[in-house]
């Protein structure tokens, strides 16, 4: 069985053996355009990886937990975390190793390689695979077997995954060749897309100085050309603000991104001639392929070289129906988080900080109708703003957090493949904070029986203590614990009230959870890391513990603008209410404006209703054991407290097992409360699994209908090492 091809004695070799972009190399190679040398490691190769190492049978298990189709991104990035530390810590078969090496050392020597992907699957007539398998750049001889494994493994990235479930695709049935060849130190480098996606009139060409690699990560922004598709000439050039480039480390396999030099920062990579070159080039590789085509490029000592090529495929309905651009957004290069988190940390955050103290401060009661009316408009537009700023901003910084995961599991091969996570807890989160403050509040009252009467009576709001009030009103709108009053004014002091009472029976400060070997686990990383990633070891852990502390911070600072919007909506509905509208809690924000101005109506949706509660009387069938994901070690026993809509949580009691669809950052105030948490929403990175390993307190996300099949009074045993929930017999089970 042959395993490695080569372009000279394999020229027609078919795309179920070397994948797509390697049959096409292959072609363009023997028509004598300029290519760096191919290689080509079979697709037989990974099948023969994957049947020795039981790949097979682990990745269905791992995928076959729950319907993707009912799992948020997350969950999604855990599932393919865990398989590609499958294939990382797999073997390659021993005489494959050897045949590999020699082959590759036979034809380039002891070089810098390029490793890329070259999927069974690669590109198809209306889908395209660009973008959603890795490539690598800058591969030294001795690290080549890890360079194939990780590009083996992308074949389960979480955008392959989503994007082969989005085109119906057998994900088990995929596979990947691996095309490997020297790397040529680009001068300027590009891509060009022979037809524009956006308007086929025209071609469209990107170049950078240096390396590929900054553009195609996004961390470098290219100079751009539009040129007219008949007479090729140039339509437009737009040139960059700064100009960057990438370029190797000499002698290791690490990649520098710094400023271009002063001339390179006056003139653009590519000239009249240059441009013409590629143009003629991209001519000729359209002619070979039969179709518009997508090339990377590099100009080397004057010399054009082709490094890769695929066609352009279309989809009917690209604009609403494929969201490969939504899963290309998954991965995201590391200048792009640190671009990131500077626009989070010192915009966005302190914007929304002085937006919500600014409504906070607006007597609502004062209003006119119409002011109130506009209010209403006001902060709305506001809640839109800045929720189309967490999706666009704060959700891909999460993204910091996968990428120092992914590079820890590279270095270390940790049995776990989520260990990394232990060096970014223990940080000061607004989360940990609130809960402080719970418990410094709840103490005082705890030492004071009148005090502690009234919060049994749900009505901590008469305590007549200026430092008790003071606490109160910092948790309502310091901490969006106010939310709670979200469709139902009044019922934050009993809901506060509850929570206190709870607080007050921890007798011992309910402290972060650290670990002995903490300080061990960095240093590890740090020598690992040192002089084998491209980027300094100490501020890539920085970066991932600020992306893992503000993937529960921003939602606090989001969620005190949402209680403002609140507020106001409570103001209108306590007037209209007052003016006879009988219905008022089910208004729209636009109705309870047109309601206060004297022009009520209805919108096209009708009123918003929330969802009911799901009729318990119906959940007749019992599950023995529960299977889930181990977010937060640890084991623990208690009885069940199902959470269902927010008038739930004044019933949680210490000690007891919080189930619930999905915890909000505002409501982890239960978390030093609870004896384990069960949640139907899954992945490593949700709110419930960050806070639960605050506090050492086992976690186990991802339960299907955990909600459903656990009833309040339940008796349960929840293994944080295993993900398993054992439900044992209850007073509430007939």
């Amino acid at each position: 069985m042959k395993l490695i091809y080569s372009p000279e004695s394999d020229r027609l070799c078919s795309a179920s053996l070397i994948g797509g972009k390697g049959a096409a190399l292959f072609k363009l190679y023997d028509a004598g355009i300029a290519i760096p040398s191919p290689l080509c490691v079979s697709t037989e190769v990974y099948r023969l990886f994957v049947k020795q190492n039981g790949l097979g049978e682990k990745v269905a298990m791992a995928l076959g937990r729950k319907d993707l189709q009912e799992i948020r991104w997350e969950e999604i990035w855990d599932i393919s975390l865990t398989i590609r530390n499958l294939f990382l810590r797999a073997e390659i078969p021993a005489e494959i190793e050897q045949h590999l090496h020699h082959q590759v050392f036979s034809r380039f020597g002891d070089v810098p390689l390029v490793v890329r992907s070259s999927a069974s699957t690669e590109d198809g007539g209306h889908h395209s695979y660009a973008g959603m398998h890795s490539s690598l750049v800058n591969i030294r001889y001795d690290n080549l077997v890890l360079a194939l494994k990780k590009v083996w493994a992308s074949l389960w990235s979480d955008r392959a995954i989503l994007y082969r479930q989005e085109l119906g695709l057998d994900a088990m049935e995929s596979t990947m060749a691996v095309v490997i060849q020297p790397l040529v130190i680009g001068d300027v480098s590009g891509i060009l897309f022979s037809k524009d996606p956006t308007d086929s009139s025209r071609m469209v060409i990107e170049a950078v100085y240096g390396l590929n690699q900054g553009l195609i990560d996004g961390a470098v922004a290219p100079d751009r050309w539009l040129i007219d598709h008949s007479d090729k000439t140039i339509c437009s050039h737009f040139a960059p603000e700064k100009r960057m480039t990438v370029t190797p480390v000499e002698g290791s396999s690490r990649l520098q991104l710094r400023e271009c030099n002063d001339w390179q920062q006056q003139n653009p990579p590519l000239q009249q001639d240059t441009l013409h070159e590629l143009v003629a080039m991209s001519s000729q590789v359209e002619h070979h392929l039969g179709a518009a085509i997508d090339i990377e490029w590099t100009f080397a000592e004057g010399k054009l070289f082709l490094l890769q090529a695929r066609p352009i495929t279309t989809r009917s309905g690209d604009g609403e129906t494929d969201k490969r651009s939504w899963y290309l957004s998954l991965t995201r290069s590391y200048e792009n988080l640190k671009a990131l988190r500077e626009t989070i940390e010192n915009e966005l955050l302190p914007s929304m900080q002085a937006d919500s103290e600014r409504l906070e401060k607006v007597r609502l009661d004062e209003l006119s109708p119409h002011e109130l009316a506009n209010e209403i408009s006001e902060r709305s537009a506001l809640n839109t703003q800045y929720t189309s700023a967490y999706w666009q901003d704060c959700i891909p910084f999460a993204h910091g957090v996968r990428l120092f995961g992914e590079i820890y599991n590279d270095l270390l091969s940790p049995d776990d493949p989520f260990a990394f996570v232990r060096l970014l807890s223990g940080q000061h989160m607004l989360g940990i904070e609130r809960n402080e403050l719970l418990w410094l509040c709840a103490r005082k009252i705890h030492d004071n029986p009148s005090w502690m009467s009234l919060v049994r009576d749900g009505r901590i709001d008469l305590i007549e203590d200026n430092e008790i009030q003071t606490i109160v009103a910092k948790l309502k709108k310091g901490f969006a614990i106010g939310f709670v009053e979200a469709g139902d004014p009044g019922v934050f002091p009993e809901i506060l009230s509850a929570i206190l009472l709870q607080f007050s029976m921890l007798h011992v400060h309910p402290r972060h959870c650290q670990h002995d070997d903490d300080a061990t686990l960095v240093a590890d990383f740090l020598v690992a890391a040192r002089d084998a990633i491209p980027m300094d070891p100490a501020e890539l852990l920085d970066l991932a513990r600020a992306s893992y502390r503000i993937r529960d911070d921003d939602n606090i600072y989001l969620g005190r603008i949402g209680q403002e919007v609140e507020r106001a909506l409570a103001e209108a509905r306590k007037r209209v209410s007052a003016a006879g509208v009988t219905d008022a809690n089910t208004l729209s924000a636009e109705e309870l404006s047109a309601a206060l101005l004297g022009t009520p109506k209805k919108t096209a949706h009708g009123p918003f209703l929330r969802k009911p509660a799901e009729n318990r009387s119906k959940r007749s069938v019992f599950f023995r054991q529960l299977q889930g994901q181990a977010a937060s070690q640890g084991i623990a026993t208690g009885q069940a407290r199902v959470i269902d809509r927010t008038a739930d949580l004044k019933d949680f009691r210490k000690g007891e097992v919080l189930v619930i669809d999905a915890i909000d950052p505002t409501m982890t105030f239960f978390a030093p409360l609870a004896s384990a948490i069960i949640e139907r929403r899954g992945g490593m990175l949700i709110h419930g699994a960050i806070i639960a390993r605050e506090y050492g307190i086992p976690c186990i996300t991802g339960v299907k209908d955990a909600t459903l099949r656990i009833t309040t009074g339940d008796h349960l045993t929840v293994d944080g090492y295993l993900g398993i929930c054992t439900i044992q017999s209850s007073r509430n089970r007939q």
